[in-house]
């Protein structure tokens, strides 16, 4: 018989070894920055969260959280605080001093970081960043995700009470001269793009009916509550009142969540065009938008974003209407506020 060979077919075996092909290992979306960011050796990051807050542990958890994930960069941290530290932080970018890999904004300045040419843009989506979390111009990430509520003093307010609360309670005659806002009622300003402008207008002038005291400082204004100065602040931060509660030990200031609950952008935090270390600067935002990350910010911080199962805001606001803001809204905010203030009858807003 006659055997006809075919010029396609590979013997596999060969001297009694076989020999098996393999698909080689398919590139990670982060395996370049990775690279990148060991040559790089450290990351500089300016963000608002704390390092500790009265005395505890806070952000350096998140902190430390990520020099484990990336233990071949050493992490050199500056708080970059309120508006007048981010505008100066913006005025040296432009002046070409460039201190920070990773910094933060808050999400009235990014027109003007992105104007100035002040970020490096990176596709966030494919380094899987959820949507909840990033910018639509691939800017930058939103981090430290507020959450308001209705705070109250406990001695002066039963939790049983606390929990029929509703927006409509900041405007009962019960409560006129009793309760307290933040100068700058952001918790509106996310209302107002869910209620629409002529609802939410008529509830901030029936509130400011009920002649709620404005107070300029958050924290003043919780030290208030705290002290019984005031019965309720409307519109009161979740981190503010947690900080106080785990932190200082407070027991006599609560927090509720009526429907819908206000949820902001946050800040935004970016890779700045400059930078000497922009691999590591990747990683580190890349990193924050995890599961893990925002889990672990939201139980040292208080300040994870509410749609990641397992921390303590999901499972505190879950099955109730959320008004989320958006980065699209926050581009008008400041006129947003400024209707509502001036409909509450204040003529500007600072």
């Amino acid at each position: 018989m006659k055997m006809h060979s075919n010029r396609w077919m590979v013997p596999a075996l060969l001297s009694g070894v076989l020999f098996i092909t393999t698909a080689p290992a398919t590139a990670g979306p982060l395996d370049q920055y990775i690279e990148g960011a060991k040559k790089e050796g450290a990351v500089r990051v300016g963000i608002t969260i704390r390092q500790k807050v009265q005395g505890k542990v806070a952000g350096q958890k998140y902190l430390d959280a990520f020099q484990k994930q990336y233990p071949f960069l050493k992490v050199n941290f500056k708080r970059i605080g309120g508006a007048r530290e981010r505008n100066r932080l913006i005025a040296e970018m432009s002046g070409g001093v460039v201190n920070y890999d990773v910094a933060t904004v808050s999400e009235t300045m990014v027109p003007t970081i992105v104007d100035a040419k002040l970020v490096r843009t990176v596709d966030w989506a494919k380094l899987g960043v959820p949507d909840s979390l990033r910018h639509p111009g691939n800017v930058g990430v939103s981090l430290r995700t507020p959450v308001f509520g209705i705070g109250y003093n406990r001695d002066l307010v039963s939790d049983d009470v606390a929990k029929t609360f509703t927006w409509e309670t900041c405007t009962d005659p019960k409560w006129k001269g009793k309760t307290a806002a933040d100068d700058r009622p952001q918790h509106l300003k996310e209302l107002y793009h869910l209620w629409g402008k002529e609802k939410t207008l008529d509830y901030a002038k029936r509130w400011a009916a009920n002649k709620p005291a404005m107070e300029p400082s958050r924290s003043t204004g919780a030290q208030k509550l705290e002290s019984g100065a005031y019965h309720l602040i409307c519109g009161m931060a979740r981190r503010q009142a947690k900080d106080l509660q785990v932190y200082g030990g407070v027991k006599s200031i609560g927090i509720v969540f009526p429907e819908p609950v206000p949820v902001g952008v946050g800040d935004l935090i970016f890779v700045t065009q400059k930078g000497k270390s922009p691999n590591a600067a990747t990683l580190f935002i890349a990193w924050t938008a995890t599961k893990k990350a925002q889990n672990i910010l939201d139980d040292a911080d208080f300040s994870g974003h509410p749609s990641f199962e397992g921390n303590d805001i999901n499972d505190v606001i879950k099955g109730k209407k959320i008004a989320y803001g958006s980065w699209k809204h926050s581009e008008n905010s400041d006129a947003v506020l400024a209707e509502i203030l001036q409909a509450m009858g204040f003529p500007v807003v600072r």
